[in-house]
């Protein structure tokens, strides 16, 4: 039987090469910042409590309500050994299931992700991850979520790959993203990482010639070789998948970027039923 490729331990050491809209940009940390300000001028709590889904460093450093006792949870220790950055957030990381949250009940004021839910595959654990966030949720608690959607009419995926062939693509990630939810089945299958690699590998037999027409770097465009055999599976919803999975949340506001693909990778401002 063939191992694995570890996914995740590949993926913290190359974290550095990766770029928005996989990581948030300058503007979805000001969106962010802009809502934790508002959020504290009209909550009662001295010291909020905080829960980060993941261990996404630019969200860890950002400017937190004073006080903030922040708390990160990811399921990877290559992750949270190689990501997180300790010196600069107010709080720690530690190993757990999003699902099964390391949190007492109605313990967190303010709770944020950044495509948490791509990370999960099926309507059953989009469910179970919003009640688990809900359950950890305080009363008037904010939660802040960046989401992946895939548009509801599906890009093909030649159309993709002829864009990029074309230049018509401003960086790799963005190709990354949009190759992947050409690919994308329903929301129950979502898409195979490894099945992303093959197409790829099929319509760029050169990247390293590819990297130097696009002026792109050859390490990032390397960056796609960690789904190279890989069954892990991501997911992309539509939104109104998304909607339609908030559990005990309702969205109060949504915020969409304006960069690249920024229609695609909207905040989600929600509140707790």
């Amino acid at each position: 039987m063939t191992a694995q490729p570890d996914h995740w331990n590949q993926h913290a050491r190359q974290w550095n090469l990766i770029g928005p809209p996989l990581r948030p940009a300058a503007q979805d940390l000001r969106l962010l910042e802009m809502e934790l300000r508002a959020w504290r001028e009209r909550a009662s709590a001295v010291s909020p409590r905080a829960l980060l889904c993941g261990v996404t460093p630019e969200i860890a450093a950002m400017r937190w309500p004073t006080g903030t006792w922040l708390t990160a949870v990811d399921h990877s220790r290559p992750m949270i050994a190689g990501v997180w950055p300790a010196s600069s957030a107010p709080g720690a990381a530690v190993c757990g299931n999003w699902l099964a949250l390391p949190l007492a009940a109605a313990s967190q004021d303010i709770l944020v992700g950044d495509g948490c839910y791509s990370l999960l595959v099926g309507s059953a654990r989009y469910a179970a991850f919003s009640t688990e966030l809900r359950r950890v949720a305080a009363d008037g608690a904010l939660l802040l979520m960046r989401y992946f959607l895939r548009p509801e009419r599906p890009e093909a995926q030649g159309a993709v790959i002829d864009d990029l062939h074309r230049g018509r693509i401003g960086n790799f990630h963005v190709f990354k993203w949009r190759l992947a939810m050409a690919l994308h089945g329903s929301l129950e299958e979502g898409v195979r990482l490894g099945d992303i690699w093959n197409a790829w590998h099929e319509a760029v037999p050169d990247p390293a010639r590819l990297a130097a027409r696009l002026g792109w770097r050859v390490e990032v465009v390397n960056t796609i070789s960690n789904y190279r055999g890989v069954d892990t599976r991501y997911s992309f919803p539509t939104l109104d998948e998304a909607r339609r999975l908030l559990g005990d949340f309702e969205m109060v506001s949504m915020h969409t970027p304006d960069y690249e693909l920024g229609a695609r990778c909207p905040t989600l401002v929600m509140r707790p039923k």
